[in-house]
């Protein structure tokens, strides 16, 4: 439901700022009272999205479907997914491809059906000890 509000305000240009706890609606074009009362009953939840994707794209994420699907490369051929499913859980998992062959060879599971906070802190934990390695930090 979340991801069928967000599709529909990006289609429609409409803009959601939070400001003091209270939401405001930027919009230039008419839009319904039904649209308004979904946006409204599912304000925490679409708020929530919009700063989880907010925050995967300031570690370097890739933010996909205004996130249902997320990507972190970490090298020349392995990536790190992260993938929210309808039901508020996620799955979040490392690939490594070579250049000669279709799909992954190499694919492990970080955490399979957890909620999105749990599959999202798993994977900034392992980009967090990639940087480490290599002398940086996340964020």
């Amino acid at each position: 439901m979340i991801n069928n509000l967000l599709n529909i305000m990006y289609d429609l240009n409409i803009e959601m700022k939070e400001k003091n706890n209270k939401i405001k609606l930027i919009y230039q074009n008419y839009i319904d009272e039904k649209l308004k009362a979904q946006i409204k009953e599912y304000k925490i939840e679409i708020l929530q999205q919009l700063k989880e994707n907010a925050a995967a794209k300031e570690i370097g994420f890739l933010v996909y479907q205004h996130g249902l699907f997320y990507e972190y490369r970490y090298g020349r051929e392995a990536f790190l997914f992260i993938e929210r499913h309808p039901n508020g859980r996620a799955t979040a998992w490392r690939e490594n491809h070579r250049e000669d062959q279709k799909g992954a060879y190499k694919t492990k599971i970080i955490v399979q059906n957890v909620p999105f906070e749990r599959a999202f802190k798993e994977a900034t934990g392992f980009i967090e000890w990639l940087r480490k390695r290599q002398g940086k930090r996340v964020g």
